[in-house]
């Protein structure tokens, strides 16, 4: 039995991190939920890449790119541009109403869980470091250098940057 090669694909995204807001293509190997929620994973590779401060008044200004590393633990939001990648992403069968806190912005929407998750301990059992909200509203607690949207259908929230959260 010959093996293949993982094929290699390519999503535009913007991706917030606490102290950047950074647009560019994702590159993926396999599928994009395994991809980037892979537990030996600590980064994620833009090409063609936009990176802005998120400090007001910073002396750095906006700048392109050709390749930028990001590091998986400091995403905050992710966001795939694409709706069929958006629908691609796989999620848990439960789903809660929450309101979550995260340094940049309140984040309301259905958190996807497992079905024997209890709401107040769901982020303790959960594996993914990238987790879908659905139905997703941001409420930022900053004003964003660029374009990002607030209101989507499907939003990657990194678990490590959840500060609170309680039922909506």
């Amino acid at each position: 039995m010959v093996f293949g090669a993982l094929p290699t694909a390519y999503h535009d995204v913007q991706i917030l991190t606490t102290h950047f807001q950074f647009s560019g293509r994702l590159e993926t190997l396999g599928d994009v939920s395994t991809y980037i929620n892979d537990s030996t994973r600590q980064s994620l590779s833009l090409s063609d890449a936009y990176l802005t401060p998120l400090t007001p008044g910073s002396p750095v200004k906006g700048f392109n790119r050709p390749h930028v590393v990001v590091l998986r633990p400091q995403t905050v939001f992710l966001y795939f541009t694409s709706a069929e990648t958006r629908a691609a992403i796989r999620k848990l069968p439960k789903r809660e109403l929450l309101v979550a806190y995260t340094p940049l912005a309140v984040c309301r929407g259905y958190f996807h869980m497992t079905a024997e998750a209890r709401l107040r301990d769901f982020t303790d059992v959960i594996q993914e470091a990238l987790i879908p909200v659905s139905e997703a509203r941001i409420f930022p607690l900053i004003e964003f250098p660029t374009h990002f949207p607030t209101e989507v259908d499907l939003l990657m929230v990194g678990l490590s940057q959840l500060e609170s959260y309680h039922p909506a």
